[in-house]
């Protein structure tokens, strides 16, 4: 195998799901741009049938191709280890992986089977594996995300956990832990992550990344179950080889806008970043700058951000069009909830200029955020990176564990803003 490949690419399409179908069709397209001597793709597919491993060869044509039979893949080593073999076969001068997600989210029957391992002799209740299947926990990116959640002897501890963001920090540790694994393997940074799965442009997941990966795409959003134009990303990298993960990246947000520009999705709007995480810490400092600022009158400030919060719901939700809620209402779109706080005749000068300073350090181009990219009127506004805002729910204890609350004042705001409500 020839070492002077441009970009070896790994797409991990975990399709044992809902959106099995729409797994295959990435499959397919995947295998349609095809392999060059400069881009080298790989996949892991994996649906009921069972999974395979690939190397994508010509347009249309398969290099190689091992069956895995019963493969886990919302396991984080079970990725590891795929991504471990296509690079070590596969060695380039960059490398990117591609998360294809969980689908819409985890069945009742696959929670009811995780929460049997998670709790050994209790037989979880149908009616909760229903529940649970409901709510923004289910669409955790990891089977050991959900294992943990599912823990709890008591219902109503397994039910909050489920609703409090938990689900989000667990996860991002997990993300962390399989990105520095491999940068390990590889000796260097992953060039690119592209997250074709749900509500993974946050401000906590890309600072938490930020030492294991040098570019993210990603959406603040839902994705919708077409996920991305495969054709139109991958054909843009094997025309072009010579591009950076930054161009990567803001290939990802052109194409991924202009495919549903032209292909409405039924559930409504669609938005995507593209972040340099070399430039994150830009952000960290000015969000912790809004944090010292705004913890130094909470009693005022308190309300401060709950208009703020107030003002961008009425935004997001389209006076109830769609329901219930753009991030689920644990996570925020920051530079919204930033500018509506520089914009409040209540807001102190300090308060406000760091505000302003957020916001416009989330300006397209200026800094981290290399490009964005929306569609529709709902994500007008928005800067797509959210933060975590929970409101009325606690403060999930997973999200201390997570770097960016210990690296600034976010944390401590949260415990003084959930004392005044």
């Amino acid at each position: 195998m020839a070492s002077n490949a441009r970009w070896s690419v790994l797409t991990y399409i975990a399709a044992h799901n809902d959106l099995e179908p729409l797994g295959k069709v990435s499959r397919q397209q995947i295998l349609g741009v095809g392999s060059t001597p400069e881009v080298v793709h790989g996949m892991l597919y994996d649906g009921a049938a069972g999974a395979a491993r690939y190397v994508v060869g010509n347009a249309g044509a398969v290099r190689t191709q091992e069956v895995l039979g019963a493969f886990n893949s919302g396991d984080p080593d079970a990725l590891i280890e795929i991504a471990k073999w296509f690079y070590g076969e596969n060695p380039a001068d960059r490398y990117g992986l591609v998360l294809w997600s969980h689908g819409t989210g985890w069945t009742p029957s696959e929670i009811a089977q995780v929460a049997r391992e998670a709790r050994p002799g209790a037989e979880p209740a149908d009616d909760e594996a229903t529940e649970r299947a409901r709510s923004s926990g289910s669409r955790a990116l990891f089977r050991s995300t959900l294992r943990m959640i599912l823990t709890p002897q008591r219902e109503a501890e397994r039910a909050v956990l489920f609703d409090d963001g938990t689900g989000q920090s667990l996860d991002t540790l997990e993300l962390e832990r399989v990105a520095r694994t491999i940068t390990e393997a590889i000796g260097k940074p992953l060039e690119f992550l592209g997250m074709d799965a749900c509500l993974m442009a946050n401000l906590e997941v890309a600072y938490q990344l930020r030492h294991a990966v040098r570019y993210l795409a990603a959406s603040p959003e839902l994705v919708p179950g077409h996920s991305w134009p495969y054709p139109a990303i991958y054909g843009d990298l094997r025309d072009n080889p010579d591009q950076d993960g930054a161009a990567l990246a803001r290939t990802v947000v052109d194409r991924y806008v202009a495919f549903y520009e032209a292909n409405p999705p039924g559930a409504g709007d669609v938005t995507k970043v593209g972040l340099d995480l070399g430039r994150i810490e830009e952000v960290k400092d000015a969000t912790d700058e809004l944090a010292r600022a705004l913890l130094q009158d909470m009693g005022a400030n308190s309300g401060l951000l709950w208009s703020a919060q107030h003002a961008t719901q009425q935004v997001e939700s389209r006076k109830g069009a769609r329901a219930p809620s753009k991030f689920d209402y644990h996570l925020w779109d920051l530079g919204a909830i930033a500018e509506a706080i520089r914009l409040s005749n209540d807001a102190a000068d300090t308060v406000r200029r760091a505000a302003h300073d957020v916001h416009d350090g989330l300006r397209p181009g200026a800094g981290a955020v290399l490009a964005e990219g929306h569609l529709g009127s709902w994500f007008d506004g928005t800067r797509g990176v959210s933060i975590y805002l929970p409101v009325v729910e606690r403060i999930s204890p997973w999200y201390a564990e997570l770097t960016f609350p210990n690296d600034t004042h976010w944390g401590d705001l949260l415990a003084a803003y959930r004392q005044q409500l």
